[in-house]
């Protein structure tokens, strides 16, 4: 059972507990709907069934060992089109809450966390609009904690890296307050700087690797664009920008 925390402003002061869930992206997304789920509100469960990730993929976690949750935001103050500055604000917030726990942690676009080029934790970001404005956003996370062995071969915890076991509340309790002081910097439209923030803890930025984009190429990422758009590039100098689903990594070069 998570407590309810005491050192933010509004994120986590409700917090649902579930036993189990499919997903609690679903549940946050059934609240926002029925119109119950007050800004701020956390919705975690030990074991998640069918944890949603990025491209339709399911977000392996072993019950109890690990943190999987889903946080509930409203930003009527967004624009359609700066609903990526959300994902950004979001991912810094995270990446210094885990940094907190162990150092070195970096964001791979557009919504990975990565530790010695290996995944460490994963974020799906589900927004409504309402005309040209952001309604709500549902927020999921899943953090490897203390699970030792994985099925897939690039995942690792913080366990895997420090040796030591965590408590689960208190690494989601640095998480909220990091995620939440982001969120309010946010809405002070301090656009420039979270991108600016963003980049620096791009994993893989300014560093050449191989990617698939129909056809290997060699290139590195030069930047994010005002939509979200990872600029880069390739090894022949020409300048590319990218959506999600139109590349992918293979190897750092």
């Amino acid at each position: 059972m998570h407590k309810i925390l005491a050192n933010t402003v509004f994120l986590g002061k409700e917090i649902i507990n579930l036993t189990d869930c499919h997903s609690t992206n679903e549940v946050a997304l059934s609240m926002v709907r029925s119109g119950l789920a007050k800004e701020g509100t956390v919705i975690i469960t030990p074991k998640q069934i069918r944890g949603k990730g990025q491209r339709g993929s399911l977000w392996e976690s072993a019950p109890g060992c690990n943190l999987t949750f889903s946080m509930i935001f409203y930003p009527t103050f967004l624009s359609v089109d700066e609903q990526f500055m959300l994902n950004m604000a979001i991912a810094i917030g995270v990446q210094q809450g885990l940094n907190r726990f162990i150092k070195g942690v970096k964001v791979k676009w557009p919504n990975d966390f990565y530790l010695d080029d290996k995944k460490l934790g994963g974020m799906l970001i589900e927004n409504r609009l309402k005309g040209r404005l952001l309604e709500s956003s549902i927020i999921g996370l899943g953090i490897n904690v203390n699970q030792i062995d994985f099925s897939v071969g690039n995942a690792i915890s913080l366990r895997n890296v420090s040796g030591e076991k965590f408590h689960l509340d208190e690494v989601l309790n640095v998480v909220l307050e990091k995620v939440e002081q982001q969120y309010l910097y946010l809405q002070s439209e301090s656009y420039k700087s979270i991108k600016e923030n963003y980049q620096k803890v791009l994993y893989l930025f300014d560093e050449w690797a191989t990617y698939d984009d129909g056809a290997l190429f060699s290139g590195k990422i030069t930047g994010i664009g005002n939509y979200g758009h990872l600029e880069m590039c390739k090894q022949n100098g020409q300048f590319v920008r990218y959506e999600l689903k139109q590349i992918k990594l293979i190897k750092k070069d």
